[in-house]
Order: structure tokens, then C-alpha cells, then sequence
């Protein structure tokens, strides 16, 4: 598209036509702000919270959007700014590759960039698409067309070869009125105002204008009025006491087969010393046995939780002679009992994608990959005494439709994890932050226990009542309380996402009072 067909789609003067002449004739120089603005985008989430910084990020790549003079230039401002985002959001994958691959520096940094840029295509390929329909739609219909392809890309992102729906929108809004909005329509409704309102304010700037700016406000106005009197979506019931137990094993020393004995030993009698609390909780594979191995051995230990009425849940491998093949799980003992395997996997953490293919390559750079497979779908909750308990392993808690879909049948949600990874760079800080998010969403208490930090109990609010801090060995005691009845979220899913969207596209169509462009 030329200079022409721009100033067609816009009303553009004064200095918004040296913006315009900027853009297309320094392409370089907005694409390197365009870098700078995505990296600090990474201040908005945890453990930094200064969210506006994402929007204003958001809003500059809708203003370059508009003014690109060609797809190409559209899929290198998305790129751009997603490579800063990822690129500072994500780094932290580059401990776990670096310290525990055995692959080297440059392996490490060439495949923590691999990794990035694929994410940040997403972005480059939602500039390309949107410049793809700019011509065919009056400029009204700009800020729409924008959320709705961001929102659709973002998606793919969250699925696509399992995906990787880390960093979305609207885990901005913690400290905002819009996390209010979680019960009501989750994270991706959540999102869905985050980038109407980023987009608004890119659109305000390009035409000085207040119908969007009003649908903004009024979403954000209806956050706050839902801030000021939360309704009551869900009624407590009883209190649990809870332990939690954070072993504090590196996680170069937790596999080594001279640790096993000593590290079961000391969760032992961490458990034995906490025998008054209703559950407790040891974190992902804080058994570094074999579920088969271990389950004779702790058979007595089983006996005594059940005769004290404390059901012990835990993180172990299973091996399936049948299948032949292991999974990650989550096993309940004492008074309770089930067992629950994993189904979503990390690739290249807990399998490898297209094995056949990328197998023999991490076996030449030495990369020591494990091999768990994939639990299948519908499994139940765990049950420790009367308590329904979903569990969630480590990542499967980025998934907000798995969580949904075993909320209807739980009383409390259970994370275990192990980000020991991840040192103490910020990736540990965001995955609480993201289990925060679906505390909030289901309006159910969720437990945390890992083996580094954090562990952590979250509230039906999706606040912290109580944690350790990391990378200490150390106990957790607090009460949780369960829940009956269940948000709008978990009744209705992205119900009402489709509907905000239907009413944006709606009003998008409506006629304006001054026919010209200047008043879109």
C-alpha cells in the first residue's frame, strides 16, 4: 500500500502527516522503538506491575500498523516489538538450557532465540494480516479488526504444538480494576479489554476523537464498579489446614541417586511433624522414585497419615509397563487416594516434538531430554477425605480451559511445581502470578507447593495469604477454605468474550453523526 491509500484510510494533517512520513520513510528507526518499547513491555507483568508501559506498547504497534506502508514493513514492526517483549519476558528460559542442557553458551543462547523468534512471528504475521484488510474496511472498523486478529493470533500461540500461552495480555491488569473482571469472563475477556483499550489510545492519537475512547471507559468504569461491590459468585463452606513443603533441592543435585533416600527421609518427617493438618502437599517429583518402587516402602507411612485423617499429595513418576512409557504425576495417599498424569508437556522439557526429527539432534549436542507421555483427558480429581482436589502439574496451569474444565468438580485447585529451572530469574515470579489468575477466574483457593519457590497459598480472590520465600527448606501451614457454586467463567467460558466482541464489531457499524472520516 502507498502514501496515497493511506491518507485515503485516514484523515491525517498536520503532524500526524509527518508521523505517517516518518514511519514510511524511516522504517528502521520506529522498528527499533518498536524493539525498545516491546522489551519494557516486560515491566507490566510480575514482579514489576507497571502495566501501562504494555498498552502504551500496544498502542504505538497499532499506530505503525496504520501507517506501514506494506505488509512486509506491518510483519517487521510486529515482529519487533514481540522480539523485545519475549525477548526480556521469556530469557529466563536460557537458565534452564544453559545450566541443565549440557549443550554449551552458544547452543543455549542459539536455542532460547529460536524459541523467541517463533513467538514473536505470531506478531509479525498479526501486522501483516491487518494491513492485508485495511483497505477493506472503513477506518471505524480499525481498532476491532486490530483486537480481533491480535486475539486470534495469541490463540494459536496458546495451542499450536501445545503452545505457549505465556505473557498474554491481560496479565497485566493484577493491579488494575480490570482484574475484576476474571470471574466474569477470564483471561482472554480480560485481554480482549486490555487491547481495545491499547488500541483506542493508538487511535486517539491518530484521530483525536472520543467515540472509543467512551467504549474504553465504560468497560473500565464497569472494572472498577465490580472493584468497589464484588459480587458474591461463590459462598464458603468449611476450612482445611494445609501444609506445605518446600525441600529446597538444586535441581543439579535433586535426580542423583545418592539424594533420593535422604530427600523422601526429610519429607517424611516434615509430614510426620505436621500429622494435625488435613492435607499435605510435597511438589512436583519430590519423589525421585518410581511410584512402583515407592509405594510398598510407604505403605506403614500410609497407614499413619489415614489413621490421623491427613492425606499426603505428591508429586512422583510413573512407569506404565503396559504402555511402556512414564508419566509425570500427582498421587494421593493416606486418607485420600488417586493419581493423575500430567497432559500437558513441555516440549523440549518433557518430550520432544517430532522426535523422530529433533531426537537425534539434542542426542549430538548432548542434551539430556526426558521422555514422559502424555496423561489422557477427563481424568478425576483427587480425593482427600470429603475434599475433591484438581490437580494442576507446574505448566498445565497456564492453561486456563484445562483448569475450567476440572473446576466444576473441585473444591480446592492444586499446583505443584518444580522452577528450581529457572534460578531466581523473574520465570518463577510469573508463573505464580499466572496461578493467581485462575484462583481468580474460578473463585476457588489454590494451593502451591514447589521445591524452590514460590510456595504459596491464593485466595478465591487470587491474593496471597501466605508463601515462603525461595530457595529455603522450609514448611507452610495456613487454613484454606472451600467454595460451592461457580463464576460466570466457569458456567459460561469465553461466552462472554464472543459476546464483547459481537458488541464491539455492532457498534463499529454503527453510522456516524458527522459524516467525515475526522469523526470515526
Amino acid at each position: 500500500m502507498n502514501q496515497n491509500a493511506t491518507l485515503n484510510t485516514l484523515d491525517v494533517t498536520g503532524w500526524r502527516l509527518r508521523l505517517l512520513t516518518s514511519v514510511q520513510h524511516s522504517p528502521i528507526r520506529h522498528t527499533l522503538l518498536s524493539l525498545l518499547l516491546g522489551g519494557l513491555s516486560t515491566l507490566s507483568f510480575a514482579p514489576f506491575y507497571i502495566w501501562p508501559i504494555y498498552l502504551i506498547s500496544v498502542a504505538y504497534l497499532f499506530v505503525l500498523f496504520q501507517f506501514a506502508p506494506n505488509k512486509r514493513q506491518a510483519f517487521k514492526f510486529g515482529f519487533a516489538n514481540a522480539l523485545g517483549m519475549f525477548g526480556s519476558g521469556i530469557s529466563w528460559i536460557y537458565v534452564s538450557i544453559a545450566n541443565f542442557g549440557q549443550v554449551g553458551i552458544p547452543i543455549a543462547v542459539g536455542i532460547t532465540f529460536g524459541l523467541i523468534a517463533v513467538m514473536s512471528i505470531y506478531w509479525g504475521l498479526l501486522g501483516t494480516s491487518f494491513k492485508a484488510c485495511q483497505n477493506k474496511l472503513s477506518s471505524r472498523f480499525h481498532i476491532v479488526l486490530f483486537c480481533s486478529l491480535f486475539l486470534c493470533f495469541e490463540w494459536i500461540r496458546s495451542w499450536l504444538f501445545t503452545g505457549f500461552p505465556w505473557l498474554l495480555p491481560g496479565y497485566i491488569t493484577e493491579p488494575s480494576w480490570l482484574f475484576e473482571l476474571l470471574p466474569v469472563g477470564g483471561i482472554w475477556f480480560v485481554s480482549a479489554v486490555c487491547l481495545i483499550s491499547a488500541a483506542s489510545l493508538g487511535h486517539f492519537f491518530i484521530q483525536p476523537t472520543y467515540r472509543w475512547l467512551i467504549v474504553t471507559g465504560s468497560l473500565w468504569l464497569g472494572a472498577g464498579a465490580l472493584n468497589y461491590a464484588p459480587p458474591a459468585y461463590v459462598t464458603p463452606v468449611e476450612q482445611h489446614k494445609t501444609t506445605l513443603i518446600q525441600g529446597n533441592l538444586a535441581q543439579d543435585e535433586k535426580w542423583l541417586a545418592e539424594n533420593a533416600g535422604p530427600s523422601l527421609a526429610y519429607y517424611q518427617q516434615a509430614t510426620v511433624n505436621h500429622l494435625d493438618s488435613d492435607l499435605v502437599i510435597w511438589p512436583e517429583t519430590a519423589i525421585t522414585y518410581l511410584l512402583s518402587q515407592v509405594e510398598p516402602y510407604l505403605e506403614s507411612f500410609s497407614k499413619e497419615l489415614a489413621d490421623s485423617q491427613t492425606t499426603l499429595i505428591t508429586g512422583v513418576p510413573v512407569w506404565d509397563k503396559n504402555q511402556g512409557t512414564y508419566y509425570n504425576s500427582v498421587w494421593a495417599t493416606g486418607n485420600g487416594f488417586g493419581l493423575y498424569q500430567k497432559q500437558k508437556l513441555v516440549p523440549f522439557g518433557e518430550y520432544i516434538p517430532l522426535a523422530s526429527w529433533f531426537g537425534p539432534v539434542f542426542d549430538l549436542f548432548g542434551m539430556p531430554m526426558s521422555q514422559f507421555s502424555k496423561g489422557e483427558a477427563n481424568q478425576p480429581t483427587l480425593q482427600a477425605g470429603e475434599l475433591s482436589i484438581a490437580p494442576f502439574i507446574c505448566y498445565e496451569v497456564v492453561y486456563p480451559s484445562l483448569v475450567r474444565n476440572m473446576v466444576r468438580d473441585s473444591d480446592v485447585l492444586l499446583t505443584i511445581s518444580n522452577d528450581g529451572w529457572f534460578g531466581d530469574s523473574i520465570g518463577p515470579l510469573q508463573h505464580l502470578q499466572i496461578a493467581q489468575f485462575r484462583a481468580k477466574e474460578a473463585g476457588r483457593y489454590m494451593i502451591r507447593a514447589t521445591n524452590t519457590g514460590v510456595t504459596a497459598i491464593i485466595d478465591e480472590n487470587g491474593q496471597i495469604t501466605s508463601e515462603l520465600p525461595q530457595f529455603v527448606r522450609a514448611t507452610l501451614t495456613g487454613d484454606i477454605t472451600t467454595f460451592s457454586g461457580n463464576t460466570p467463567y466457569v458456567m459460561w467460558g469465553n461466552g462472554i468474550l464472543f459476546a464483547l466482541m459481537g458488541l464491539l464489531w455492532g457498534f463499529a457499524l454503527l453510522p456516524n453523526r458527522k459524516r467525515s472520516a475526522a469523526a470515526e
